[in-house]
């Protein structure tokens, strides 16, 4: 006795696309979600001590394998500049310093950080525009409301201010530029670039006419 047969030659798609797509996202899902996954414990940042400034009992600023004395902030500056590990710094006092010792050298070391602008005539021309101030110091970082800002971010805060400028005033924007006297041109030059792509045509460069003074974006180490 014969049964009649219900099979049939399978002759559709081997595999449904809404599945495996689905399937498909999930793993891409479950990869991007393992790389916030955080390995617990207890975050140390360790420093560099090639990027310490050392204050010793005895007054003495100790900078990689050279000292110096409140009367050599030239020679300072220049190991700073000139240093590999830095910056940032870090200004630590030995154990034992006695307090106004510690509080003195470190007044000293602050205003080396400090910007000295270069000296310029009496008769100085100034705009009528609304300005936008950027400090160089002379290690090349650039300060923008009073902090340490990098390209991009000093770019966009760029355009910000122009066109604030153009919306409020009906003005062009002017650049003033606090440079240190001893900063890096290449990176005067680069702000100079960047103020002109963000539409910038003025720039004016901050000078002292009797005493040097520090930039109210004076930084610290």
């Amino acid at each position: 006795m014969k049964f009649p047969r219900q099979a049939k030659i399978f002759r559709g798609q081997l595999l449904d696309a809404a599945p495996v797509a689905g399937v498909a996202f999930l793993l891409l899902i479950f990869l991007q979600l393992s790389s916030l996954l955080y390995t617990p414990g207890v975050l140390v940042h360790l420093k560099n001590p090639a990027a310490t400034i050392r204050i010793s009992a005895d007054g003495l600023i100790h900078f990689g394998t050279n000292s110096f004395t409140q009367a050599e902030a030239g020679r300072l500056r220049e190991a700073l500049r000139n240093s590999p590990a830095g910056p940032p710094f870090d200004l630590q006092a030995d154990s034992g310093t006695p307090p106004a010792v510690a509080a003195s050298a470190s007044e000293f070391v602050n205003r080396i950080f400090q910007i000295q602008f270069p000296a310029g005539p009496r008769n100085l021309i100034g705009t009528d525009n609304p300005t936008v101030l950027v400090a160089v110091n002379f290690l090349g970082q650039y300060f923008y409301d009073n902090r340490i800002v990098g390209e991009r971010e000093l770019k966009d805060a760029l355009v910000r201010e122009r066109l604030r400028a153009a919306a409020l005033q009906s003005k062009e924007m002017t650049l003033t530029v606090a440079g240190d006297e001893q900063a890096d041109w290449n990176a005067v030059i680069r702000l100079g670039q960047w103020a002109r792509e963000a539409g910038i045509k003025e720039i004016v460069l901050a000078e002292r006419t009797d005493k040097p003074s520090a930039s109210p974006a004076s930084p610290s180490p």
